[in-house]
Protein backbone atom coordinates (compact mmCIF):
# COMPACT_ATOMS: atom_id res chain seq x y z
CA UNK A 1 0.00 0.00 0.00
CA UNK A 2 1.40 3.50 -0.48
CA UNK A 3 -0.63 6.62 0.15
CA UNK A 4 -0.54 8.68 -2.95
CA UNK A 5 -0.76 12.83 -3.13
CA UNK A 6 -3.97 12.74 -3.36
CA UNK A 7 -4.75 10.61 -0.04
CA UNK A 8 -2.93 12.95 1.30
CA UNK A 9 -4.64 15.85 0.00
CA UNK A 10 -7.57 14.12 1.02
CA UNK A 11 -6.56 13.82 4.34
CA UNK A 12 -5.40 17.28 4.31
CA UNK A 13 -8.88 18.80 3.25
CA UNK A 14 -10.94 16.78 5.52
CA UNK A 15 -8.81 17.82 8.24
CA UNK A 16 -8.90 21.22 7.28
CA UNK A 17 -12.56 21.28 7.00
CA UNK A 18 -13.05 19.36 10.73
CA UNK A 19 -10.63 22.12 12.77
CA UNK A 20 -13.82 24.84 11.63
CA UNK A 21 -16.79 24.79 13.50
CA UNK A 22 -19.60 22.25 12.73
CA UNK A 23 -21.71 23.02 10.07
CA UNK A 24 -19.14 25.84 8.57
CA UNK A 25 -19.13 26.21 4.91
CA UNK A 26 -15.66 26.79 3.91
CA UNK A 27 -14.66 28.66 0.13
CA UNK A 28 -12.53 26.05 -1.91
CA UNK A 29 -10.34 29.31 -2.68
CA UNK A 30 -9.47 29.00 1.43
CA UNK A 31 -8.84 25.40 1.42
CA UNK A 32 -6.27 25.47 -1.12
CA UNK A 33 -4.71 28.18 -0.32
CA UNK A 34 -4.18 26.89 3.73
CA UNK A 35 -3.42 22.99 2.33
CA UNK A 36 -1.43 23.71 -0.47
CA UNK A 37 -3.91 22.09 -3.12
CA UNK A 38 -3.59 22.65 -6.42
CA UNK A 39 -6.85 23.63 -7.67
CA UNK A 40 -7.06 20.88 -10.56
CA UNK A 41 -6.56 18.36 -7.83
CA UNK A 42 -8.96 19.74 -5.08
CA UNK A 43 -11.54 19.63 -7.21
CA UNK A 44 -11.04 16.27 -8.20
CA UNK A 45 -10.66 15.47 -4.61
CA UNK A 46 -13.50 17.44 -3.35
CA UNK A 47 -15.26 15.77 -6.09
CA UNK A 48 -14.39 11.48 -4.62
CA UNK A 49 -15.57 12.73 -1.24
CA UNK A 50 -18.50 14.05 -1.79
CA UNK A 51 -19.64 11.12 -3.82
CA UNK A 52 -18.86 9.33 -0.51
CA UNK A 53 -20.74 11.27 1.35
CA UNK A 54 -17.99 12.67 3.95
CA UNK A 55 -18.39 16.48 2.18
CA UNK A 56 -21.22 18.43 1.06
CA UNK A 57 -20.61 20.92 -1.42
CA UNK A 58 -22.29 24.42 -1.76
CA UNK A 59 -22.66 26.44 -4.67
CA UNK A 60 -22.21 29.86 -5.43
CA UNK A 61 -20.94 33.48 -4.63
CA UNK A 62 -20.71 32.00 -0.65
CA UNK A 63 -20.43 28.43 -1.41
CA UNK A 64 -17.79 26.28 -0.37
CA UNK A 65 -17.51 22.72 0.94
CA UNK A 66 -18.72 21.70 4.22
CA UNK A 67 -18.19 18.07 6.18
CA UNK A 68 -21.18 15.91 5.16
CA UNK A 69 -21.35 14.18 8.51
CA UNK A 70 -19.69 14.94 12.15
CA UNK A 71 -15.95 14.82 12.31
CA UNK A 72 -15.88 11.85 15.00
CA UNK A 73 -17.93 9.66 12.60
CA UNK A 74 -14.90 10.36 9.86
CA UNK A 75 -12.39 8.03 10.11
CA UNK A 76 -8.62 8.15 8.22
CA UNK A 77 -10.05 4.87 6.36
CA UNK A 78 -13.19 5.88 4.96
CA UNK A 79 -10.82 9.39 3.51
CA UNK A 80 -8.35 7.67 1.59
CA UNK A 81 -10.46 4.95 0.58
CA UNK A 82 -12.72 7.65 -0.91
CA UNK A 83 -10.54 9.20 -3.07
CA UNK A 84 -8.18 5.78 -3.47
CA UNK A 85 -10.36 2.91 -3.64
CA UNK A 86 -10.20 0.02 -0.96
CA UNK A 87 -7.13 -0.25 0.86
CA UNK A 88 -5.05 -3.87 0.33
CA UNK A 89 -1.39 -4.98 1.02
CA UNK A 90 -1.87 -7.26 -1.97
CA UNK A 91 -4.01 -8.71 -4.68
CA UNK A 92 -4.41 -12.31 -2.14
CA UNK A 93 -6.06 -10.19 0.35
CA UNK A 94 -7.67 -8.04 -1.99
CA UNK A 95 -9.27 -10.98 -3.83
CA UNK A 96 -8.75 -14.63 -2.11
CA UNK A 97 -7.88 -17.29 -4.51
CA UNK A 98 -6.73 -14.83 -6.86
CA UNK A 99 -3.18 -15.99 -6.79
CA UNK A 100 -2.85 -19.89 -6.81
CA UNK A 101 -0.74 -20.02 -3.86
CA UNK A 102 -3.04 -19.13 -1.35
CA UNK A 103 -3.43 -22.13 -0.15
CA UNK A 104 0.41 -22.92 0.82
CA UNK A 105 2.12 -20.07 0.62
CA UNK A 106 4.38 -18.80 3.93
CA UNK A 107 4.01 -14.93 3.48
CA UNK A 108 0.27 -15.53 3.46
CA UNK A 109 -0.69 -15.46 6.67
CA UNK A 110 1.72 -12.46 7.59
CA UNK A 111 -0.16 -10.50 4.55
CA UNK A 112 -3.50 -11.37 6.44
CA UNK A 113 -1.97 -9.84 9.70
CA UNK A 114 -0.80 -6.90 8.22
CA UNK A 115 -3.94 -5.92 6.36
CA UNK A 116 -6.24 -6.34 9.66
CA UNK A 117 -3.45 -4.45 11.25
CA UNK A 118 -3.57 -1.83 9.12
CA UNK A 119 -7.05 -1.51 8.93
CA UNK A 120 -7.50 -1.41 12.72
CA UNK A 121 -5.50 1.60 13.04
CA UNK A 122 -6.90 3.45 9.81
CA UNK A 123 -10.31 2.81 11.33
CA UNK A 124 -9.18 3.74 15.11
CA UNK A 125 -8.19 7.55 13.74
CA UNK A 126 -11.07 9.81 13.75
CA UNK A 127 -11.07 13.16 11.56
CA UNK A 128 -11.70 14.80 14.93
CA UNK A 129 -8.90 14.22 16.23
CA UNK A 130 -6.69 14.89 13.92
CA UNK A 131 -8.34 18.69 13.75
CA UNK A 132 -8.09 18.99 17.10
CA UNK A 133 -4.82 20.79 17.57
CA UNK A 134 -5.51 22.48 14.49
CA UNK A 135 -9.01 23.97 16.43
CA UNK A 136 -7.14 24.54 19.61
CA UNK A 137 -4.60 26.39 17.68
CA UNK A 138 -6.62 28.75 15.86
CA UNK A 139 -8.72 29.49 19.46
CA UNK A 140 -5.44 30.87 20.63
CA UNK A 141 -4.38 32.54 18.37
CA UNK A 142 -7.61 34.69 17.54
CA UNK A 143 -7.65 35.31 21.55
CA UNK A 144 -4.34 36.42 20.76
CA UNK A 145 -4.99 38.93 18.25
CA UNK A 146 -7.99 40.13 20.59
CA UNK A 147 -5.76 40.79 23.55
Amino acid sequence: MRLTRQGDYAVRVVVDLASRPPGAIVPRSRIQERQEVPAAYLAKIVQALARSGLVRTHPGARGGVALGRPADSITLKDVIEAVEGPIHLNRCVAHPGACPRDRFCTVHPVWLRLQALVTRELEAVTIASLARPLARAAVEAKAALCS
